[in-house]
């Protein structure tokens, strides 16, 4: 009996030993490395869903939103980079106002113009990037007259700088203008740091269809850019807003899965933009001016 029970004890502490020896190897191994990166890995995903929360964008157009043109020499440097584009690539000496471009997309504005003086709409949207170089170059090239013939309208300054301290809204621009005119207009008034950072929206510099007749469609996916923009630059989007002057603000909102805030601050009546989609309940202010309300209407 005392020898078995001494075998029995012998071989334990043998297979205690294996085990052990087995059991180091494994936790040297690259296998049990991989299991505590994934075990861990998925630990740290786990919190980052429960602690995080999905974030408000609140995109504006600009021009008729924001600010608005003033004077003998409005939006100057805008128009002239336009014009400078025009003569550079084509040697046409024009201006945007041969067309009604209230609403449009710089890239869209210059399709329109070049058909107007008989030039395809191939070749147009072939010639479009250096016509838009062109332009940019000029501008920034100019940029000491940015603000020339421009103002803020009531309320943008404490509507962004309200918006701002909020840690789970973002801001930024959904804007026909290109992406350098569009920042370099918001510097020159002021409140360029008031828009998240680090920065981001939809231009017009983004992309272009080519479809001058429904010009919202494009918008529509400048407010698409700009929510796969914030998803990569400050994490997972939640409810969107769009805030524009225009009907095709307001369409493009709908269009892309955001709420339209629709303001009487540019050509378009109240009447008009509450037009647009009379069976969505969009909210049409008659201007940023009243912040508890405007913030209200935000959610």
């Amino acid at each position: 009996m005392g020898a078995k029970y001494c075998i029995s004890s012998v071989i334990r502490t043998s297979l205690r030993i294996c085990f052990t020896q087995v059991r180091a190897q494994y936790v040297r191994s690259s296998c049990y490395k991989k299991y505590l990166f994934q075990r861990g890995r998925a630990h740290f995903m786990g919190i980052m869903s429960t602690s995080s929360s999905p974030i408000t964008v609140v995109s504006f157009d600009v021009d008729g939103t924001l600010i608005h043109s003033v004077g003998t020499e409005a939006n100057k440097l805008h128009k002239a980079a336009f014009s400078y584009g025009f003569k550079a690539v084509f040697g046409l000496d024009t201006h945007i106002d041969v067309i009604a471009h209230h609403g449009s997309t710089d890239p869209l504005i210059i399709i329109k113009v070049l058909e107007h003086h008989g030039i395809s709409k191939a070749e147009a949207m072939a010639k479009l990037p250096a016509v838009q170089r062109e332009m940019e170059q000029y501008f920034l090239s100019h940029m000491d007259q940015a603000a020339v013939g421009l103002e803020l309208l009531p309320g943008v300054t404490a509507l962004l700088t309200e918006l701002k301290a909020l840690p789970q809204a973002t801001t930024c621009l959904v804007t026909g203008n290109l992406e350098p005119i569009g920042w370099g207009k918001m510097e020159k008034l002021g409140i360029l740091d008031l828009f998240s950072t680090p920065r981001f929206g939809g231009f017009g510099s983004d992309f272009c269809s080519g479809n001058t007749d429904e010009t919202w469609r494009d918008r529509g996916e400048f407010v698409r850019i700009a929510a796969r923009k914030c998803e990569e630059t400050h994490g997972l989007v939640g409810t969107r807003f769009h805030v524009g002057d225009t009907p095709m603000d307001i369409q493009a909102a709908l269009d892309a899965g955001a709420v339209p805030i629709g303001v009487a601050t540019g050509i378009y009546s109240r009447e008009q933009l509450e037009a647009v989609a009379p069976h969505e309940s969009v909210v049409v202010l008659d201007s940023l001016a009243d912040l508890p309300f405007v913030l209200q209407k935000l959610g």
